[in-house]
């Protein structure tokens, strides 16, 4: 029972120093921080992408989250390299973009009011299709 407790300690241990070490780089510190003092980190998406080849959609990143509504949640990227945009999807369109395509503003944070709890898709493309590497980060927001 003794070697139990043991191998179970030493599990724990592990999971949580691994889970603690992917979220505290110095890079994702930082640009958490540049979320602004009323946001609490949540989550980051660290992205490296491809370039595009001739003729081929852009590569791009993608993850699903749920959302609760009455919750306002910003997101911020910080580019290495390229030029990072993030979107935020419901099951079936585009609600919120850090790029504007048609007048080629920029906003950075983005912040998105969750009216319903559900999912959403969280992508990130770099302009042009061009290769990348940028880290963004979710908060929630405190009223």
């Amino acid at each position: 029972m003794r070697t139990f407790y043991n191998i179970l300690a030493i599990v724990m241990f592990l999971g949580t120093t691994g889970f603690l070490s992917q979220d505290t780089s110095d890079e994702v510190m930082e640009c958490a921080d540049k979320a602004g003092k009323s946001a609490v980190y949540l989550k980051d998406f660290q992205v490296e992408l491809p370039a595009a080849e001739p003729g081929e959609r852009p590569p791009m990143f993608r993850q699903a989250l749920v959302l609760r509504g009455n919750n306002i949640y910003r997101f911020n990227l910080c580019n290495q390299q390229g030029e990072a945009v993030i979107r935020i999807y419901d099951s079936s369109r585009m609600l919120l973009s850090s790029y504007d395509t048609a007048s080629g503003e920029e906003y950075n944070p983005i912040q998105f009011l969750c009216q319903k709890t559900g999912p959403y898709n969280i992508v990130i493309t770099f302009k042009n299709g061009t290769a990348g590497e940028a880290i963004g980060i979710m908060s929630h927001v405190k009223r």
